[in-house]
C-alpha cells in the first residue's frame, strides 16, 4: 500500500482537481487520503457547496478517502492552513507522500526555498526589508533574492508554490516521515477569471455557479448534479449571512475586535472605524483593505467574529481526525490507521462524546460552525444537522 495524501478545499471540485488526483496514480499512489476544508474556507468565506457534496465528488473522482480540515485550520492564512492539514495526514501514521499542485512543479527548489526561510540569515534580512516598510509578502521575496537569486524569488509569487512551501516547512515542523511531492499545475492560474481548455480557476466556476453561467464544461461530468442541486443559493452565500455579520460586528468593541484572530498592527482599529461606517460587507473590506492587509485576511477577520473565534481560543493542532467519507480502497486506510493513527478517529458525533474532553469541545465547535453555515443555504436547515449526517461510503 503506498499511501498519497493531499490537502485541499474542492470548492468546487473541477477538472483540474480530478487530472491532480490522477497524475498522483501515476506518481505511484496506490491509496489517496484527502484532508478537505468543511463548511468555511481559507479565503474567509462559506464554500459554496456543502461539504457531504464536495466528499461525493472527490470520492467519484480519484479520491479514497477524505477527512475533514477543522474550520479554526482552514478559515485561516497559508501558514496555519497547512499545519493543520500536514497535522492530520501525518497523525494517521499511514501516509507516504504529501502531493500538492505547484505552478513551478520542482518539488527541490521548493525544499530548499522552505529551509531557506528557517535560516538566521533569512530572519536578519527579512527584518532589514520590513524596517524599510515593506509589507510582509514583499519583504520575504526581497529577502530570498538576496540570499538565493531570482530564480528562488519568483516561486514566492505564485499562489500554490507559496501554499507548497507551506506545506513542507509544516512536514519540518511536525518531524513528519511524509515526503513532499509537487505536481504541476496545467490550465488556469489560481484565481484566473480566463479558462483555458476545459480547465478553469475554482473563483472563476464559483462565479458562474452565482451568476447562472454554464459551468459544466469545467468540471466532471458526475459533479454537475452536485453544482445545480437545490442546496446552493440564488445570491452569493456571503450575502446571505451579511446581516448576521453586520449585527456581530456592530455589537463588537475595539477590544472585541483586537481578540481575533489574525488581528495585529492596529487592524482592529481600522475594522472598528469600518464597520461604524459601513452599511454592507463590501464596504467595510474596502475600506479597511490597504497595502499592509490583503482582502483575504480580512474576510478571514470578519469570519472569525461572526463564527466566535478568538486567539486564545485558537487550538493549536488538531485534536481529532473527522472521517467525512471513503471508498473500498478509503477503508484499507483506515484499517492500516486504526494500529497507526496518533490521534482518535470519529466516524460519528457518539465518538466524539465517548472521548470528550478537547476533542468534545473542539467537535462541538465544528457543528457550531456547521450551523451557522446552514443559514446561507436556500431553505435554512435546523441546528444539528453534524450530528445526524451519515459519513458517505462509495
Amino acid at each position: 500500500m503506498n499511501v498519497y495524501g493531499a490537502i485541499c478545499e474542492f470548492n468546487p471540485f473541477h477538472n483540474g482537481h480530478k487530472y491532480f488526483l490522477e497524475q498522483m496514480r501515476i506518481l505511484g499512489a496506490t491509496h489517496i487520503a484527502v484532508c478537505m476544508s468543511g463548511s468555511f474556507t481559507q479565503r474567509g468565506e462559506p464554500a459554496v457547496i456543502g461539504k457531504y457534496d464536495r466528499v461525493r465528488a472527490a470520492l467519484s473522482n480519484g479520491a479514497d478517502l477524505v477527512l475533514e480540515l477543522p474550520v479554526s485550520f482552514a478559515c485561516a492564512g497559508a501558514e496555519r492552513f497547512a499545519l493543520g492539514g500536514v497535522s492530520i495526514l501525518d497523525s494517521l501514521g499511514c501516509v507516504d507522500t504529501l502531493s500538492f499542485g505547484s505552478e513551478s512543479g520542482d518539488t527541490a527548489a521548493l525544499i530548499n526555498t522552505a529551509r531557506l526561510l528557517y535560516s538566521q540569515d533569512f530572519s536578519d534580512s527579512l527584518r532589514k526589508h520590513l524596517s524599510q516598510g515593506m509589507t510582509f509578502a514583499s519583504a520575504r521575496e526581497q529577502a530570498v533574492k538576496e540570499l538565493c537569486g531570482e530564480s528562488a524569488a519568483a516561486l514566492l509569487r505564485d499562489a500554490n508554490n507559496i501554499l507548497g512551501i507551506e506545506y513542507i516547512k509544516a512536514l519540518i515542523n511536525t518531524d513528519s516521515r511524509i515526503k513532499p511531492l509537487a505536481v504541476k499545475r496545467r490550465g488556469s492560474a489560481h484565481d484566473s477569471s480566463i479558462a483555458s481548455g476545459n480547465i478553469a480557476s475554482a473563483s472563476f466556476i464559483r462565479e458562474g455557479i452565482y451568476s447562472g453561467a454554464d459551468i459544466s464544461p469545467y468540471v466532471p461530468e458526475n459533479t454537475v448534479g452536485f453544482l445545480r442541486s437545490e442546496s446552493i443559493p440564488e445570491i452569493n452565500r456571503m450575502k446571505s449571512i451579511e446581516g448576521a455579520l453586520l449585527y456581530r460586528l456592530r455589537t463588537m468593541s475595539v477590544d472585541d475586535l483586537s481578540a481575533l484572530p489574525d488581528i495585529s498592527e492596529g487592524l482592529h482599529n481600522r475594522l472598528y472605524s469600518a464597520v461604524r461606517d459601513s452599511v454592507s460587507v463590501e464596504e467595510i473590506l474596502r475600506k479597511t483593505k490597504c497595502k499592509r492587509y490583503t482582502m483575504a485576511r480580512i474576510r478571514r477577520c470578519l469570519m472569525y467574529a461572526l463564527l466566535y473565534m478568538t486567539k486564545e481560543g485558537l487550538p493549536k493542532k488538531p485534536s481529532y481526525i473527522r472521517v467525512l467519507g471513503f471508498n473500498a480502497r478509503g477503508r484499507e486506510i483506515l484499517r492500516a490507521a486504526r494500529d497507526s493513527s496518533a490521534l482518535p478517529v470519529i466516524m460519528k458525533s457518539s465518538d466524539a462524546k465517548k472521548i470528550g474532553g478537547a476533542v468534545l469541545t473542539d467537535f462541538e465547535k465544528e457543528c457550531f460552525c456547521d450551523d451557522i453555515y446552514a443559514l446561507t443555504d436556500k431553505k435554512i436547515s435546523v441546528c444539528g444537522q453534524n450530528y445526524t449526517v451519515n459519513t458517505v461510503i462509495l
